[in-house]
């Protein structure tokens, strides 16, 4: 059979009842005759004792600056703390297991600590003990520099390593376990019948993680895109057969709706046009490098609260007026390069009208829209933009 990298989340490796559930995906794939290279989180979240932000309060509580080479150090911990119950309690089953820090895998990583990039992976030692037939448990989000420092990798580092450790074994597929049934139309919070999607391209999941979708992170399906590798993300409490994220896109008009909250948008008016050089500077300024535009063509971008200073000394560079408009929320909806994104748009303007949804502003491209509205009316657009597509 083939090699497959298994990804366990914090959810997943937190307790002893759902390592047991972990437990059970790796001893299946043993026993379809896999090779199995597992990647872990550290074990739950702030306040669970072997957590990340657990270990990184245990710096904090000193006061004063915290050197990021050290910060580091301590955050790879949980990780290999994780990496050693797992692979313990692989071998209480009677199945052999090697524990590994990134380091020991040969990650090798920028010296960008806190939110470093894998180089290049050395993966001879992996390789050794799979012939050894081990299953191969190696601690996620952690890396060395050529200097032998011990870096993290930011956000989503558990994902990016197990799918880097996937393309450079040449892994079959890499399975990344978390703690839903794969990747939904929008949040089941918000949505409780949202449908859960077969299948995703690269690029729908790409867009859909960088627009607040929080199932995997945009590096990691990235990284895929680059390898060519197919990703599977499911559940580790059930045996649903989850997302497959690959080359194919979905049978979906509307293959996502995202949401995030609690921005601060800047409006710029001008009586002239703005020049493609202001155009620039607009997108300098905001996060996500987005102009929208409202129904009277002036600018809108959103930022951070603390860069209204900055907002305000270039609305007098552009001559322009900026207004702040406080407690924003973006909602994307991504669709297929093939429909009529003017088509779509329509639909949607209309849905929203239909139920006294202003919507200050919008950016319509040609394989998603996002559209900005106040807080307190976010939930709500979503679910008529789900229902407007799904009913």
């Amino acid at each position: 059979m083939g090699l497959i990298v298994q990804k366990f989340g914090g959810t997943s490796v937190k307790s002893a009842e759902s390592r047991k559930a972990v437990l059970g995906h790796i001893l299946k794939a043993k026993e379809q005759g896999h090779d199995v290279v597992v990647v872990v989180s550290a074990m739950g979240r702030r306040g669970d004792p072997y957590a990340t932000d657990t270990l990184i309060d245990l710096l904090r509580e000193q006061g004063g600056k915290i050197n990021p080479k050290t910060q580091d150090l301590i955050m790879s911990c949980g990780e290999i703390i994780s990496a050693c119950v797992m692979a313990t309690y692989i071998e209480a089953q009677g199945v052999k297991a090697e524990a590994m820090t990134g380091f020991q895998a040969g990650i090798l990583t920028t010296e960008d600590f806190g939110n470093a990039d894998i180089i290049k992976v050395y993966p001879e030692q992996i390789m050794e003990k799979l012939k050894e037939g081990k299953v191969v448990v190696v601690a996620g989000f952690q890396g060395r520099t050529e200097k032998n420092d011990i870096t993290t990798l930011g956000r989503g580092g558990s994902d990016t390593t197990a799918v880097v450790l996937g393309g450079y074994l040449k892994a079959d597929l890499v399975e990344i376990y978390t703690d839903v049934p794969g990747i939904a139309v929008t949040d089941p919070r918000l949505v409780p019948e949202a449908q859960f999607i077969p299948r995703l391209s690269y690029e729908e999941t790409i867009t859909l993680a960088e627009n607040g979708a929080k199932v995997i992170h945009p590096r990691a399906v990235k990284a895929a895109r680059e390898f060519d590798l197919k990703l599977r993300i499911k559940s580790t409490f059930d045996e649903s057969e989850g997302t497959l994220v690959g080359p194919e896109r979905s049978d979906l008009i509307v293959s996502g709706i995202s949401l995030t909250r609690d921005f601060t948008a800047a409006r710029y008016e001008r009586e002239k046009t703005f020049s493609d050089d202001y155009v620039k500077k607009l997108q300098g300024l905001g996060i996500d490098k987005v102009i929208y535009e409202d129904d009277a063509g002036q600018k809108l971008v959103l930022i951070n609260e603390e860069d209204k200073d900055a907002a305000g000394s270039l609305a007098n560079e552009l001559n322009a007026e900026v207004t702040f408009l406080e407690s924003m929320s973006k909602v994307t909806v991504v669709y297929k390069d093939t429909v009529c994104s003017k088509a779509v748009d329509e639909k949607i303007a209309s849905s929203l009208s239909q139920q006294d949804i202003p919507v200050l502003a919008k950016k319509v491209q040609t394989n998603f829209s996002s559209y900005i509205v106040k807080n307190d009316l976010a939930e709500k657009c979503v679910k008529v933009i789900y229902k407007a597509y799904f009913n």
